[in-house]
């Protein structure tokens, strides 16, 4: 049984991410779009429908990744998964992570275990592909 690809785009300005995220989310499971900021990845999304789950960091140079995901939650409301990467804990990201809804993944990230995580997610938000 063949399995279609997870159709991911990533937003990350670090380099090493970039390596991480095309290592870890490879052909034929994942079909991965690494952008390396907030207007690009927006630009990416123009096409509704196009990505099955959105990474982004959230300290990024311009738009960062709570700008947006609430842009993004603007136009395709709640139906496609956002995933913020970041180290943040503190009150005001809790209370932001809760009005977009999203989900957090604490930096540094087990990249072991992400595509199993990036998966259950999918299943969780009923958008598997």
């Amino acid at each position: 049984m063949t399995m279609t690809a997870l159709r991911v785009l990533a937003a990350d300005d670090d380099p090493t991410m970039a390596i991480l995220l095309r290592a870890v989310l490879a052909a034929p499971d994942f079909d991965l779009c690494l952008v390396a900021d907030g207007d690009a990845a927006l630009a990416a999304c123009a096409e509704p429908g196009r990505f099955d789950i959105v990474l982004l960091d959230v300290e990024m140079p311009g738009r960062d990744g709570l700008q947006v995901a609430a842009e993004l939650r603007r136009r395709e409301g709640t139906d496609l998964p956002i995933v913020l990467l970041t180290g943040r804990e503190d009150a005001a990201f809790a209370a932001a992570l809760a009005a977009l809804p999203a989900r957090h993944l604490a930096k540094p990230v087990n990249w072991t275990t992400l595509p199993d995580q990036l998966r259950e997610w999918l299943r969780f938000s009923g958008n598997s592909g």
